[in-house]
């Protein structure tokens, strides 16, 4: 009990400060090192999410110009079917006259289709029926 008493309030005042200063740099230090690991962690997740909208951009990109050859691919066949869908029904008129019996003149005549076609046509006809 001696060494208490004997110890002035000032010393207690000043053991009592430094005690607060080291608690307050400890405390300090800590806070400062999870902040840092925070940011580490932040900064990889901003480079993942970095990395990945560049991967989505390209990938995007590579997809418009799919897109752009399907629509031409698409516009250009709009453009061929009238021709192909005509001269088919032609064929398959002039397929069903000569079923029936009609000659390569009927053909020429009535289909429009060239001499040399028509009487192709009657004469395929001819062997698929013999």
């Amino acid at each position: 009990m001696m060494l208490l008493s004997s110890v002035s309030m000032v010393h207690w005042l000043l053991i009592s400060n430094i005690l607060l200063v080291i608690a307050t740099v400890t405390g300090f230090f800590l806070i400062k090192r999870k902040y840092q690991d925070d940011r580490d962690s932040w900064k990889q997740e901003i480079h993942k999410l970095r990395h990945d909208f560049e991967a989505m951009s390209k990938s995007t990109f590579g997809i418009g110009r799919s897109v752009k050859k399907l629509e031409q691919r698409i516009a250009e066949n709009e453009r061929k079917p009238a021709l192909a869908t005509t001269d088919e029904a032609l064929y398959q008129q002039a397929q069903r006259l000569v079923g029936m019996g009609a000659t390569a003149d009927d053909l020429v005549s009535s289909c429009g289709v060239a001499r040399a076609e028509a009487e192709l046509l009657v004469s395929m006809n001819r062997q698929a029926a013999h």
